[in-house]
C-alpha cells in the first residue's frame, strides 16, 4: 500500500467546508495517510524543516491540498515550499530525497468554473496556474500527476443556502475520490 502525505495549506481550515470535507474523505478512504495541517502546526509560519522533510521522506505520494489564493498557493504553503524544498535535499546534484515520489496538486476555487475557462474573466484555466508546481516537481525529480480541482467551492455560513452547502460537499467528496483514484493507479 502506498504511503500518502497530505500537506494542507489552508490558512484557516476551520472556516473551510470544502477543504475540511476533502481531508475527512481522504482520511477515511486511504489506509496509510498522514495529514499535515500547516495552519495548526505553524500559525507563526516558523516551519520545522526537519519534521516536514522527514514526513516527505516517509511518503510515496504527496498531495498539496489548498484553496486557490490569488492564482497561486496560500502564503503558508509558499513558505513551506521555500523552506522545506531546499537545495541539496530536494534538488541539485545531491538533492535526491524526493526522487520518484508522486505529487498531486489539489485545489479549490471559490469562483465559478466559467471564469476559469479559456476566454473567461481570469484568462486561464485553473490547471494553467499550477505550472510552477509542476516545475517544482520536475526540479525535485518527482512525477507530477494531473491536477485535481473544483471551482464554485464557496460556502458562507449564514449567507449561502442549504443547496449551496450540499453542492460544495458533493464536489469536495468527488474531488477526494479523484485523488484516491490517482493514488491507487
Amino acid at each position: 500500500m502506498k504511503k500518502v502525505l497530505v500537506v494542507c495549506g489552508h490558512p484557516d481550515l476551520k472556516s473551510s467546508l470544502a477543504n475540511k470535507t476533502i481531508l475527512d474523505e481522504l482520511s477515511g478512504k486511504l489506509s496509510d495517510v498522514e495529514i499535515r495541517k500547516l495552519n495548526e502546526l505553524y500559525p507563526d509560519y516558523q516551519i520545522d524543516v526537519k519534521a516536514e522533510q522527514d514526513a516527505l521522506v516517509r511518503a510515496d505520494v504527496v498531495v498539496f491540498q489548498f484553496p486557490f489564493h490569488w492564482y497561486s498557493v496560500p502564503a503558508l504553503l509558499k513558505v513551506y515550499i521555500d523552506k522545506v524544498m531546499e537545495h541539496g535535499w530536494a534538488y541539485g546534484s545531491t538533492g535526491k530525497a524526493l526522487a520518484g515520489k508522486k505529487l498531486i496538486v489539489s485545489t479549490t476555487a471559490g469562483g465559478p468554473a466559467e471564469k476559469y475557462a479559456k476566454g473567461g474573466a481570469y484568462g486561464h484555466e485553473v490547471s494553467e496556474f499550477g505550472y510552477f508546481l509542476e516545475g517544482m516537481a520536475k526540479l525535485c525529480s518527482m512525477e507530477a500527476l494531473p491536477m485535481v480541482f473544483n471551482c464554485g467551492m464557496m460556502y458562507v455560513p449564514g449567507v449561502s443556502d442549504a443547496s449551496q452547502k450540499d453542492a460544495v460537499i458533493a464536489k469536495a467528496k468527488a474531488q477526494a475520490e479523484a485523488i484516491v483514484k490517482l493514488v491507487e493507479a
